[in-house]
C-alpha cells in the first residue's frame, strides 16, 4: 500500500492504494516502513506548483527496517534505519563538501520526486542511517525534516552556543518545538511565540523563558524581556521576518526556514548593514546534521515531542490536524 495525491486540492485528494512491485536498482536497499511523520511540506505538496506531478506518492519522514539489502550492501535484513529525505547526486562540489542539502540537482522526496509513504520503499543506500539500539523507530521518524532543519539552521549555520539569546518565531509547530529543544540542549536562553494559551504553557514547560503573541508590539516586548536576541529562528515567513530582525542585537543572525505566511516582505537595508546582521536561509539539513541529531537523541540530550499517532491509512486526518493547528510537536503515522 502507498499514499498518493491524485490531483491538487485539499486532504480529499489523498488516496491509499496498492503499490506497484518495486525492484532494487544498484546501490539501493528495500526498507519496510514502520513510522512516518507529517510535515507542512506534505500539505504544500498538494498545491498546483509547476514541479508537482500528479498522481504522486508523498511523505518525507520515514523509519523502518531493512527488508532487502541487495548483494553488496553494508546493511543487513532487519537493521533498524532512518531515511535522509533529500535526493542528491553525491558527485557535485556541494555534495563532496558534505552539503547535500545544497546539491546542484537536489530534490526532496515527497515533493519533487515520489516520497516514502509506502509499506515498502526502495531508496539509495547513501540515504539510509542505521539507528542506535536505544533510539526507537517511533522517535526517529520525528527527526528528518523538522528537527534536521532546526539543527542545521541553529547549530551548523548560526553557530548556536551556550548563554546566548534565541528567539523562535512560530514556536509550537514541529520545527519550532525542535528549535526550542535544540537551543536548550546547547544551553541557550530561549524566547518564543504562540497565539494559544495551552501551547504557551507547554512551551514554558519545555524551557522557554518568555512566550509572546505575534503582534506589532512583539519586537518591543522581546527586547524588554531579553535585552536583545542573538539568533532569531523564523518558521513563518513574511509576517515575522521583519519583526525578528528588529529584535536582534548588533551582530545578530536571522535564520529563515519557511514561508508559511508569505515570501515577500520589506525591511530597511540600514537595519542589516549598520548592525552587522546576518540573514541566513536554511533548507533542511545535511546528512551530518541528521547523524548529529540521532547521536543527541541517543545520548538523551534531546527527546522529540510527539503530539499524536495515527494509523498510516488515516494520513488525511493527520494532515487535517496539522492544518487546524491543534497539534503541539510532531504528528506520527504507524504503518
Amino acid at each position: 500500500m502507498e499514499a498518493v495525491y491524485e490531483r491538487p486540492g485539499n486532504s480529499g485528494v489523498i488516496k491509499i492504494k496498492e503499490a506497484m512491485e518495486t525492484k532494487l536498482n544498484a546501490g539501493e536497499v528495500m526498507v519496510k516502513a514502520e513510522f512516518g511523520s507529517v510535515n507542512h511540506v506534505d500539505i504544500w505538496g498538494r498545491m498546483d506548483y509547476p514541479w508537482h506531478k500528479f498522481p504522486r506518492r508523498f511523505g518525507s519522514d520515514l523509519s523502518g527496517t531493512i527488508d532487502d539489502a541487495g548483494t553488496s550492501s553494508t546493511f543487513k535484513k532487519g537493521d533498524r534505519v532512518l531515511l535522509y529525505p533529500i535526493k542528491f547526486c553525491g558527485k557535485c562540489e556541494r555534495c563532496l563538501s558534505a552539503n547535500e542539502n545544497s546539491c546542484l540537482t537536489r530534490e526532496l522526496y515527497g515533493d519533487h520526486v515520489p516520497g516514502f509513504f509506502a509499506q515498502k520503499v526502495s531508496v539509495p543506500e547513501k540515504n539510509v542511517i542505521k539507528l542506535p539500539e536505544n533510539v526507537s523507530l517511533e522517535t526517529a521518524a520525528a527527526l528528518p525534516v523538522a528537527y534536521t532543519t532546526a539543527w542545521h539552521g541553529l547549530v551548523s549555520r548560526a553557530g548556536l552556543r551556550p548563554g546566548i539569546n534565541v528567539l523562535i518565531l512560530g514556536g509550537s509547530g514541529g520545527a519550532g518545538v525542535a528549535a526550542l529543544q535544540i537551543a536548550k540542549a546547547f544551553g541557550a536562553r530561549v524566547f518564543t511565540t504562540t497565539s494559544q494559551q495551552w501551547k504557551s504553557e507547554r512551551l514554558i514547560k519545555l524551557g522557554a523563558e518568555g512566550v509572546f503573541e505575534i503582534n506589532e508590539k512583539l519586537p518591543e516586548n522581546v527586547l524588554n524581556s531579553s535585552g536583545g536576541i542573538d539568533i532569531a529562528f523564523d518558521t513563518l515567513g513574511a509576517l515575522t521576518v521583519p519583526m525578528g530582525i528588529r529584535t536582534l542585537k548588533r551582530g545578530g543572525k536571522l535564520v529563515s526556514i519557511a514561508m508559511t505566511t508569505g515570501s515577500e516582505f520589506n525591511f530597511g537595508l540600514r537595519d542589516i548593514y549598520s548592525n552587522n546582521i546576518d540573514v541566513i536561509g536554511a533548507y533542511l539539513g545535511t546528512r551530518n546534521d541528521l547523524f548529529d541529531l540521532v547521536r543527541a537523541v541517543s545520548s538523551g540530550a534531546i527527546k522529540p515531542v510527539i503530539d499524536s499517532l495515527f494509523p498510516f491509512e488515516e494520513v488525511a486526518r493527520a494532515q487535517e490536524k496539522m492544518e487546524n493547528r491543534t497539534h503541539f510537536g510532531k504528528i506520527l503515522l504507524k504503518f
